[in-house]
């Protein structure tokens, strides 16, 4: 039995009494996160134009855009997953570079919807999916990556497949087609990183799920062994041979990706947090301001390169990938959250005055582990000649350095409550903890689709 079977059979028969205690409450951590940032992504100007292009040409009443009003199913699953990412706020697994929860759990909700499930369904279709999007970047990882695949677009679309098939109920036969299909529509290039197309990356995964259950539950075919093979997704999609297929197939069902999640504890890509956290700690411990400042100097592993590909960022999309402008909010601000994150602070003269102060540099293989733990080291030299050096080895909010409670609700009702207003963010917050619970699913649309009346 090849891996395209297993993993369409995983989708097919996991239940939610499969899933451990943990696992669960992991999950919920997971959904409120991405809740709160696809709120605030659909007032973004990313969600603002995802939402009309979807009024215009996906509409619907069938399910449910968080912000807004209702959409056909893959509307609403493209404008969900573009809402979760367009702020690049949205958590990251610590071993992989992929966005997991923005792909994959529009997928899930859209599915629910459509079969008429329970919050139950919604997280065991969650849970799915994550699963399926660990497995197949594990599997192509890192070439895939590496040849210009942003991951959270490409296999991220057989996450949302799995997340959609499983709350539709859909046989593994089925699951497989649906697999074929998605296949043959996963596509996203690390070339639109610092644009608006980024976040379509994870909206297009959503929806190309969505649409591959679909069409798979009404009987449309495909090859049901996509993975396979010397023309299969897995050779096709790695150059140099690279691809594994033991690492879709083993441990399934047995271990459980939504443990390898990280939350961000900054609007900005994850290679960036790190060295924002290792600064932060030497401007609050020394209480130093940019007058105190004469240099920060930050090493990064080499592969950061790839991403960090705006050093002199026009506006606050390239800001997310500027090292440069990260490290000078931290500086500014002493934090950096969604305000930092717009163009009018991006263009202030303070804050290109203090980008002017940092300094890069990238090291080979920086702590080990091939990057994956997103590390940095911060060296700030004072304008007296004191010098204070700071290590993270780990991104924060990552599993191996976790953020606490308090930041992440924090950064909840940071993004929810410009949207939806206090109360009903109160009321989210609380659906999404009560999701297994009866009526729970029920109210959490109810309150995350209020359009902001309240804000």
């Amino acid at each position: 039995m090849g891996e395209t079977h297993t993993l369409a059979e995983f989708a097919a028969n996991a239940t939610f009494e499969d899933v451990p205690d943990d696992i669960v409450a992991e999950a919920k951590r997971a959904i409120k996160d991405y809740v709160g940032v696809a709120l605030y992504g659909s007032r973004h100007g990313v969600g603002e134009r995802i939402s009309s292009y979807v009024d215009r040409c996906m509409a619907g009443e069938e399910a449910a855009m968080l912000g807004r009003g209702a959409a056909s199913p893959p509307g609403a699953a493209l404008a969900n997953g573009a809402f979760g990412h367009a702020i690049d706020y949205d958590d990251t697994f610590e071993s992989i570079v992929i966005h997991p929860t923005s792909p994959v759990f529009p997928a899930a909700l859209a599915g629910v919807q459509v079969a008429e499930g329970t919050g139950r369904d919604a997280l065991t279709a969650y849970v799915v999916g994550v699963e399926a999007a660990f497995r197949t970047g594990h599997a192509t990882y890192p070439s895939h990556y590496d040849n210009g695949w942003h991951s959270t677009g490409t296999v991220g679309t057989f996450g949302a497949t799995a997340a959609a098939a499983s709350a539709l109920g859909l046989s593994t036969e089925e699951i497989t087609h649906a697999y074929g299909i998605a296949a043959s529509s996963s596509s996203s290039l690390k070339k639109n990183f610092g644009t608006m197309t980024k976040p379509l990356h994870a909206g297009h995964a959503a929806q190309m799920g969505v649409r591959a259950a679909l069409l798979a539950e009404s009987g449309f075919t495909a090859d049901d062994a996509v993975f396979e093979g010397d023309i299969g997704y897995g050779e096709v999609m790695t150059p140099g041979g690279e691809y594994d297929p033991t690492q879709i197939t083993e441990g399934l069902g047995e271990e459980w990706a939504v443990e390898d999640i990280g939350f961000k504890p900054y609007p900005s890509g994850v290679i960036t947090h790190a060295a924002m956290d290792a600064l932060r700690a030497v401007v609050e411990r020394e209480d130093l301001d940019p007058a105190d400042v004469e240099t920060v100097r930050v090493a990064l592993d080499e592969a950061a390169s790839e991403m960090l590909i705006h050093a002199d960022p026009d506006d606050a999309l390239q800001a997310k990938f500027s090292i440069e402008f990260c490290l000078a909010a931290i500086l500014r601000e002493g934090d950096a959250g969604v305000r930092e994150f717009s163009d009018e602070y991006v263009a202030d003269a303070r804050t290109r005055e203090v980008m002017a102060k940092v300094e890069r540099d990238f090291e080979p293989n920086l702590f080990g582990g091939n990057f994956a733990g997103y590390g940095a080291r911060v060296t700030v030299t004072t304008k007296d000649g004191e010098e204070y050096v700071e290590v993270e080895k780990h991104a924060p909010g990552s599993p191996n350095n976790p953020v606490s409670d308090e930041r992440l609700d924090a950064k909840f009702f940071e993004c929810a409550e410009p949207t939806v207003g206090p109360e009903r963010a109160d009321a989210v917050a609380a659906a999404v903890a009560d999701l297994d619970s009866e009526g729970a699913l029920d109210r959490l649309l109810e309150n995350a689709t209020a359009a902001g009346e309240d804000a």
